[in-house]
């Protein structure tokens, strides 16, 4: 009976190998269905058959180490397979040497790994054990061999609800799985950040319970369906309460959180074995107030401005000069001041009547005073159309468009203190404040700053600024931090959502379903009470509203009385010249008598 069994067992493994191949046939189809491009096989303890076999008929690349070697020469290799071989006797043995290979994959915690126990006598309690200790050292993609039935099973495990392992047969079309896994309603461990409006976390008026809401919310909240598993909150978060990804990396690792709700950008190189794949392309620019309306005083300002006056003054002494010179032409007295300052010129320039002499001969006059008349009401009627404008529709301010703009206008610039670091080269007038300040300040429209901010958080806020009385703030591409900025989900160690968050991340921008969210954040922040439905741009009062006061014609007043100073010191002046010319006059004459008299005697 035992001998029919163990023909039976001996004829079973043959047909099996006939169809399934070596256990190197069974790594190699592995590497294969993972689009896997390369082996590393760690062959101190590996079958003296598979050298010749690996290097016989090549189908992947391979590279030899010694299990000696772990150094971590793996990111120069793309997508590799690893294959450690163990020499199974002591558990030890071979629980070191899988600590060792998990060191070496430290930086790279997500490529796949292939555990063969080289000792027939090693059971699957060897590899219960083997498998038990690579969960402790956060390897999540393995499966393991055991010589003693390699041609009928490999082996992996299942992290959830309770550490088990699966025994699956060899010819399973599903190696290294790429579904998600099944949490069978583990609990998913979840810590956001709450940095509006990504993360946006409040609690129900209706039923007290906390709500996770915003893009990346939304995002979790469709992991956790993925995965069966029940979303929680970890105890200590707070609404309100906003975290930095420094503080949340290092909660990561001190507290059980297996996904931390938060955004971090991809700013340099080793940032990049620990990321998911991008959820939010974006640019990083400035929001910039609007420019202010010039105060009505200054309206006159600008409407005397200095092109204007010596147009004016122009015009004025050019119909001055021709008219005085056409009257030398024609004999009639003129004074030489007349050639300085024509009066009537000047009247009809200003719009102003004047008396119109009556040639004695000629009409040349004439026609002079008509086009002087007729370019008096043209200056006159664009005056007036200029300030009917102006004061209903007072000019702006400079507008700022760049980081020299703000530097010229010294607007400041509001930052936190993890960003003061981003901004000091910049040579700006910085305000720093904490971060819930920042984003009081800024979701509230405070307008006398300017402020970073994503194209995400400026969607947001132009779609509020829909229904202000008048736009608050602009979104300069001109002055951007970042032109492309990519944000992902940070892992602050190995950690066994990362492959499905990333794929999750494509399925969720392949089928549109981010930039849905997005349009809800709007809705997400009402309901969380967290967007106000007051207009800031009412705080301010409107000034083309208010009547016209005194003060509103401060230039006007200030011109009224410099133009009464002058015309006052010129009267002075004339009356100082006539008093100091009549004594001249007598002088002379007097002299001249007395010169007279000397000359009679």
């Amino acid at each position: 009976m035992w001998v029919a069994l163990k023909l039976l067992l001996a004829w079973t493994q043959i047909l099996i190998s006939s169809v399934c191949g070596s256990p190197l046939e069974f790594i190699i189809r592995a590497a294969e269905k993972s689009s896997l491009s390369v082996l590393v096989i760690h062959n101190d303890y590996c079958p003296e058959s598979w050298l010749k076999d690996v290097f016989g008929q090549p189908r992947i690349p391979v590279v030899l180490r010694s299990v000696k070697d772990f150094h971590p020469i793996e990111q120069d290799l793309s997508r590799p397979l690893h294959v450690l071989c163990l020499p199974g006797g002591e558990l030890q043995l071979d629980q070191e040497l899988l600590q060792k290979l998990a060191t070496s994959l430290e930086v790279f915690p997500q490529q796949k790994v292939v555990l063969y126990v080289a000792n027939s006598s090693s059971d699957r309690a060897r590899m219960d054990a083997l498998l038990e200790t690579s969960v402790n050292f956060r390897l999540p993609n393995i499966i393991g061999l055991l010589a003693s039935d390699e041609l009928l099973y490999f082996y992996k495990y299942q992290p959830y609800p309770s550490f088990r392992t699966e025994q699956n047969p060899i010819q399973s079309p599903h190696i290294f799985d790429q579904r998600f896994p099944n949490m069978q309603g583990h609990p998913l461990i979840v810590m956001p950040d709450q940095w509006l409006p990504r993360t946006i976390l409040y609690v129900d008026r209706r039923t007290g319970r906390k709500i996770l809401a915003g893009s990346v919310g939304r995002f979790i909240h469709v992991l956790a369906w993925k995965l069966n598993a029940t979303l929680q909150l970890t105890q200590e978060v707070t609404p309100g309460r906003f975290f930095q990804t420094n503080e949340l990396r290092q909660l990561g690792k001190d507290m059980s959180i297996d996904v931390s709700a938060s955004m971090t950008m991809l700013e340099r190189e080793e940032q990049l074995p620990r990321t998911s794949y991008p959820l939010e392309l974006t640019h990083i620019c400035l929001m910039i107030p609007v420019a202010q309306e010039i105060p009505l005083k200054d309206i006159y300002w600008h409407l005397s401005s200095l092109t204007n006056m010596l147009l004016a003054v122009f015009v004025v002494y050019a119909f001055g000069f021709v008219l005085c010179l056409l009257q030398l032409l024609r004999s009639d007295n003129v004074r030489p001041v007349d050639f300085l300052l024509n009066d009537r010129a000047l009247r009809g320039v200003l719009g102003q009547s004047f008396r119109l002499p009556w040639p004695r001969r000629g009409c040349s006059s004439r026609w002079i005073y008509l086009m002087l008349g007729i370019v008096g009401l043209n200056v006159s009627s664009i005056f007036e159309a200029a300030l009917e404008t102006m004061m209903a529709h007072p000019p702006r301010e400079f507008q700022a468009r760049s980081f020299a703009d703000l530097r010229r206008t010294r607007m400041p610039l509001v930052t936190t203190p993890d960003d003061f670091h981003t901004v000091l080269d910049k040579q700006l007038n910085l305000l720093v404040v904490n971060v819930s300040e920042y984003h009081h300040l800024r979701s509230g429209g405070n307008a006398s700053s300017a402020y970073f901010a994503s194209r995400l958080h400026w969607t947001l806020f132009s779609e509020q600024q829909k229904r202000f009385t008048r736009q608050l703030f602009i979104y300069s591409m001109d002055a951007c931090l970042w032109s492309l900025a990519l944000l992902s989900f940070q892992w602050p160690q190995s950690s066994w959502f990362a492959e499905p968050v990333s794929k999750l991340i494509l399925e969720i921008r392949a089928n549109g379903l981010y930039q849905f969210w997005v349009g809800m954040h709007h809705y997400d922040m009402t309901e969380a009470g967290l967007a106000s439905l007051d207009d800031p741009s009412l705080r301010e009062t409107v000034k083309g509203s208010k009547a016209l006061r005194l003060e509103d014609l401060e230039w006007v007043w200030l011109a009224y009385g410099g133009l009464v100073a002058a015309s006052l010191a010129v009267f002075l002046l004339e009356m100082f010249w006539r008093r100091l010319g009549f004594q001249i006059h007598t002088f002379i004459r007097e002299f001249h008598a007395l010169f007279n008299n000397y000359e009679a005697n």
